[in-house]
Formats: C-alpha cells, structure tokens, sequence
C-alpha cells in the first residue's frame, strides 16, 4: 500500500519512461532513416540551420520574410525525401503517448492528467492485488443472485429489497464526493459486500479520489508485527497515514482480525481520525449485532461506527450460486 505521493512518484518514473523510450525508438528509426536515404542527414541539417536564421531575424526586428520562406522550403525538401522512401513528415519524431506533455508529466504548469491517469490505474492494480475481487462495477452485481422470496424481517422479497440497495449503492458511486456519507455494509459472508465496495472503489478512483482498500485481518496484524518488531523505516506509521488520509478508505472484513487491546486502540485512532477530517469511510462486516460489535471492540469504537449509515445485505451465499451454474 503506497502513499499518494509515493504513487505520484511512481507514476510520474513511469511517464518519464515513456518519454525515454519514445526518443529511443526515434533514435532508431532516424539511423534507419539516414542509412536508406543518403541525403536526409543534410536535409535536416538545412531545415536546422534555415530555423535558426530565422529565428534571429526576429530577433533583430528584421523583415525575416524570405528566412521563412527559406525555412519553409527546407522542410518541403526534407519532407519529400522521407515520402520519396515511403515515410511519413514526422517520421523521424518521437511518438509520445501523450501528445498533451509530450509524456513529461507536465502540462501548462501543471501535473498532467497523464500522469493522474498512470496513479488511478496503479492504484486500481493494488487494490485488485489485495482484494480476493477485481475493482468492479455494479454490472456485475445483479439482484437475480438473491432469493426471491419474503423475508420476515423486511417484509418484502430478498430480491426486491436488495435490488434497491444496490441501487442506492450505485447512486452513491455515481454522486460520490469528500463530502459523502460513511456506510457500513454488513450482514453474512458471501452476499456482495465487498464486490458492492469495490464498485465505489472504481467509481471514486474514475473520479480522481485516491482509494485505499485494506483487508481488516492483514492491515491490523502487519501493524502490529511492526508495532512489536523492529520498523527502522517507521513503516507502521507511513501505513497508518496513508489510511488515515485517503480520500476514500475501504476497510474491509471487519470482525475477522485477532482481536486485541492494540486492535482496538489502533482501530479507534484510525476512526477518529477520518470522523474528525471528515473523509468518507466504507466498513464491511459480517457482525449484524450491534451489541456483539461493543462486546468485541468497546464502547468507544461502537460509537465511532454508529455514526455510519448501515446497509444491510441479505439472501444466500453468491459465491456457493456462481461455483454451481
């Protein structure tokens, strides 16, 4: 789990690669060139020096007319060469992916949506690393994978009241914002809970927002094998803050890790900390008991998550359905 400016460096070693290898290839390209068309070398040449001529001319205040035209007729030369050989008039430049920086990762000043593109698919690919589940769509979610049948508790069929939860869950991706609600997603293994988080993962990074997924179980055991081991690059700390201060925080399983006074304590700051920056959290857990939920991590923690919007998920388990068909 990186940083986001750790993303934004990796992502940026990877536009400026790009670049490397653009110029690599037009290097190739143009010594290919030079060798089946003898003349080119001069041509270019030409084309240099007429720039330059120009160039001063405007600089000078002179009447750079005919330097233009002497520019111009350079690159006709130049140009008619290379289609002489079956080659187009930018053969011989580098083919950037993207024509906005010319993959230097800067555009007018500022970072290029290149490069926000590059942190959005790196991070999609470490959260789908992960997660047992690809970052997916609510497409793939379909109310025909729960029953349809009443349920005495909601008083409706399985199907139909989990049709409009994930409807509400989609609208919550579609309109998602830092100023979004907190959900809880709750209620038996296998029903969507995670595939439903990871949808408005998808969503959120699509959006620009920096996601970070973390299974609860991994995330609070490696902090504290740190907490307790040797971390001489304090990477406990740089693990926290980088959950605490993403824009979206999935933390997923909750209820499945060790439990411990450090658990709870860690889990607690963690909490607080998004309530208090006012950054969207999403928590998936099989615990449907609130009571059992203070039992397990205190009244302190409860609290904290009673300020989440609850949603829960019914119907039978979809993975036991998808092995099947």
């Amino acid at each position: 789990m990186r940083s986001k400016n750790e993303l934004y460096q990796a992502a940026m070693r990877a536009v400026a690669l790009r670049r490397q290898t653009a110029r690599a290839l037009a290097e190739d390209r143009r010594a290919e060139a030079e060798a089946a068309i003898p003349a080119l070398r001069h041509a270019e040449d030409e084309v240099r020096v007429r720039g330059i001529r120009c160039a001063l001319a405007g600089a000078a205040g002179q009447d750079k007319a005919a330097a233009a035209a002497a520019l111009a007729q350079a690159r006709q030369n130049l140009a008619d060469l290379l289609a002489a050989s079956g080659r187009s008039p930018d053969a011989l430049e580098p083919k950037y992916t993207c024509p906005l920086c010319q993959d230097t990762g800067v555009a007018e000043g500022r970072t290029c949506e290149c490069v926000r593109r590059e942190m959005r698919r790196m991070r999609r690919e470490e959260i789908e690393a992960l997660s047992s589940l690809k970052v997916a769509s609510f497409d793939t979610l379909k109310a025909d994978y729960y029953p349809n049948v009443r349920d005495p508790q909601i008083g409706r069929s399985v199907r139909a009241y989990m049709d409009d939860l994930l409807e509400d869950l989609r609208g919550y991706a579609e309109e998602f914002d830092l100023d979004s609600e907190n959900l809880m997603l709750v209620g038996n293994a296998g029903l969507g809970k995670t595939h439903a988080a990871l949808a408005i993962a998808g969503a959120a990074l699509e959006k620009g927002f920096d996601v970070i997924y973390v299974s609860s179980p991994e995330f609070f055991g490696r902090l504290e094998a740190l907490r307790f081991g040797q971390d001489p690059d304090n990477e406990r700390e740089l693990l926290f803050r980088t959950a605490a201060g993403a824009d979206l925080l999935i933390l997923d399983d909750l209820g499945t890790e060790f439990n411990s006074n450090f658990l709870i304590s860690t889990l607690y700051s963690l909490l607080n900390e998004r309530l208090g920056a006012h950054k969207p959290t999403i928590v998936t857990s099989n615990i449907t008991d609130g009571s059992l939920l203070e039992k397990l991590y205190t009244e302190k923690v409860s609290s904290r998550l009673s300020a989440f919007s609850p949603r829960l998920f019914l119907g039978n388990d979809i993975r036991a359905i998808k092995s099947a068909e």
